[in-house]
């Protein structure tokens, strides 16, 4: 992938001093952060550290405390959560969960796209409460991508995943990317973050306390100190991928 200039792709969402507490503790700190169009970000940080509260702020599913939020006009996000609540009692197909969520004005051409697309002909008709991980992350992607997003915002998409449902899941969101959606990212992997990110922004007591490229951050002492050293036996390189520079 070629280098990204902030200069050179408008900033799809804009945070401006973001603060945010839990009960009564600050959460985010003064947090200032852009994201730009056609740019695969990651973002990092060890648990607690407010990624995933940062992600819906940004998203403006969760209000801040404090600090602006600003979307590019008729921005379309498609948001893939890290859990997925619904009754267990439900009796709803795969199918009939895109139902729901077909855009206005659609035909149910676009179901059968998706569901030829991410391979959910296999189930489309069982229970949603019948899939296994891999299944339900490729029903809520399918789901996400359903209003042709600009954005894809995905929140620990690979939690529960074997690995091989991991690589596959990455390497559908790396071809997304190529094909011209943004992707905003968080994730605990750090692996994932140096294999196939563009930039990386990592979270610790409640700021930003690094970001930029893959390379650039392994050479920085601060990301040393607080993510290869304290979590050395996750620094593992996936060979699939390319050097991402």
């Amino acid at each position: 992938m070629n280098d990204m200039q902030d200069k050179d792709y408008p900033p799809l969402i804009t945070a401006s001093q973001i603060t945010h507490s839990f009960t009564q503790q600050k959460l985010l700190d003064q947090i200032d952060l852009s994201i730009h169009a056609n740019e695969y970000t990651t973002i990092i940080g060890l648990n607690g550290s407010g990624k995933s509260t940062l992600l819906r702020i940004l998203l403006k599913l969760l209000p801040c405390h404090q600090g602006t939020i600003t979307h590019a006009a008729h921005l379309r996000i498609g948001y893939v959560p890290q859990r997925w609540l619904s009754d267990g009692q439900l009796p709803i197909t795969v199918y009939a969960f895109l139902m729901l969520n077909l855009p206005k004005g659609c035909t149910t051409n676009l179901i059968d796209q998706q569901i030829e697309r991410w391979q959910l002909n296999a189930f489309a008709y069982q229970s949603i409460h019948t899939l296994s991980g891999g299944q339900w992350q490729r029903l809520l992607l399918a789901r996400a991508l359903m209003s042709d997003p600009q954005l894809l915002a995905l929140d620990e998409p690979t939690q529960g995943l074997d690995l091989q449902s991991q690589h596959d899941f990455y390497q559908q969101i790396a071809q997304l990317h190529k094909q011209g959606t943004s992707i905003l990212m968080i994730s605990h992997d750090l692996a994932h973050a140096m294999s196939y990110s563009q930039r990386i922004v990592a979270l610790a007591e409640g700021q930003i306390c690094c970001q930029g490229k893959p390379h650039e951050l392994l050479n920085n002492p601060n990301y040393q100190q607080r993510f290869v050293c304290a979590h050395q036996d996750n620094i593992t390189t996936h060979t699939c991928c390319g050097n991402h520079t």
